[in-house]
């Protein structure tokens, strides 16, 4: 049985397991703030969480904060907070999905989980741009797969968009929501777009002791399971990078799905483990580079106009089983298929010279023609759109 399945059984059982927790009272000013689950879980992370530090920062007294998290002793600062902290998949955690009057998720439980028409759920979704085709657009999407999509249209009453491509493709057409669309981009990205970036990328320097003056590179493959081997020499790429005498550092971060059984690796004696670190925009504000292959981190990182490149050596194979909406021959990004490939690309971005700025000109024009809503002020909508509900 697929896992689109029993998620849509899951659904169906939900409704009637939480019948007793529905006749409990909605709290008009708690929400709930709910990231990802499964695989390797960064569940405190992406959009909710910059929503979350926003509305601190600016309606510290206003509204119950509650976290959904998987492991709730690795957040126990948001306790010092006022926050409550709750276990995904506890019944108290049903209780409170039942009875906050807003939840702020980036894609967790809205698929299958039967929220109340009193509550206002908003999907902040968790990639940028409009690239590769998500789960129910693939070629391999069965029954289950798009019943559980339209469940998710049904289920959401204001969904983010990032730009005038993802809307109309992915939010109107994929997963056919017919619901209010926020134009305004993301929230994880409104410090990318404003180019405050240096508190972050000290933070990052600092849990990797990465010295000053040295430089880092960001190795952010996406999640497939496919037959042709893609392995990066992480220890060839470095050498190649540092022939100028600079002093390299290469993180590693796979997609949350990523098994070892998988067809993506990197090899090398001086890779620096991305997986545990708790966020992607930090790492991102920290790269002075980035190697990466379909995932949508580029959309993230485009806007630091920074040296990005792809690895790509299974590509062919990659278009026929998932598919793209935008493919990465329309993307301003090298493509490479060898490490020698990848370090020539890189090094020519690194130079800074003619081909960098023609570069940028290119990531500059991709951005526009995908028509990006990123506003650098994220956050502050969707906050707006919460204190409206909540006042209504």
């Amino acid at each position: 049985m697929s896992k689109a399945v029993i998620k849509v059984l899951a659904a169906e059982g939900m409704r009637i397991l939480t019948v007793p927790l529905r006749l409990l009272p909605v709290k008009r000013n708690r929400i709930l703030f709910t990231g990802l689950t499964g695989g390797k879980s960064y569940d405190y992370s992406c959009n909710p969480k910059y929503i979350y530090e926003y509305l601190k920062e600016h309606e510290p007294q206003r509204y119950e904060y509650v976290w959904a998290v998987a492991d709730p002793g690795r957040f126990s600062f948001l306790e010092d907070e006022g926050v409550m902290l709750v276990k995904h998949y506890s019944l108290r955690s049903f209780k409170d999905l039942l009875t906050s009057r807003v939840i702020v998720t980036n894609g967790s439980y809205a698929p299958w989980f039967a929220f109340r028409k009193s509550q206002y759920v908003i999907n902040t979704w968790h990639g940028g741009g409009a690239y590769k085709n998500v789960e129910n657009e693939t070629p391999n999407a069965d029954w289950a797969t798009r019943r559980r999509a339209r469940f998710c249209a049904d289920n959401i009453d204001l969904f983010l968009a990032s730009c005038r491509v993802q809307k109309e493709q992915m939010i109107r057409t994929t997963y056919q929501y017919r619901g209010q669309v926020l134009e305004a981009g993301t929230p994880r990205n409104d410090m990318l777009v404003n180019g405050n970036t240096v508190a972050a990328a000290e933070k990052v320097r600092r849990y990797y002791e990465i010295p000053a003056g040295a430089r880092i590179v960001l190795y952010a493959p996406t999640y497939r399971n496919l037959q042709t081997k893609v392995c990066l020499d992480a220890d060839a790429l470095l050498a190649a990078l540092e022939k100028n005498g600079e002093k390299w550092y290469l993180i590693s971060r796979y997609h949350r799905y990523q098994e070892s059984s998988s067809n993506v690796s990197v090899v090398g004696d001086r890779v620096l483990n991305g997986a545990d670190y708790p966020d992607m925009q930090e790492l991102l504000c920290a790269a002075d580079a980035m190697v990466t292959d379909y995932s949508s981190c580029i959309w993230d990182y485009g806007f630091l106009e920074r040296p990005c490149a792809l690895f790509v050596p299974d590509k062919e194979e990659y278009i026929s089983s998932n598919g793209f909406y935008v493919g990465p021959d329309d993307w301003p990004f090298p493509q490479t298929r060898s490490v020698d490939q990848l370090a020539e690309a890189l090094g020519e971005l690194l130079s800074a010279g003619e081909s960098f700025e023609a570069y940028r000109k290119r990531v500059r024009k991709h951005l526009a023609e995908l028509g990006s809503y990123e506003t650098g002020r994220a956050a502050e909508a969707v906050a707006g759109k919460i204190k409206e509900y909540t006042n209504a």
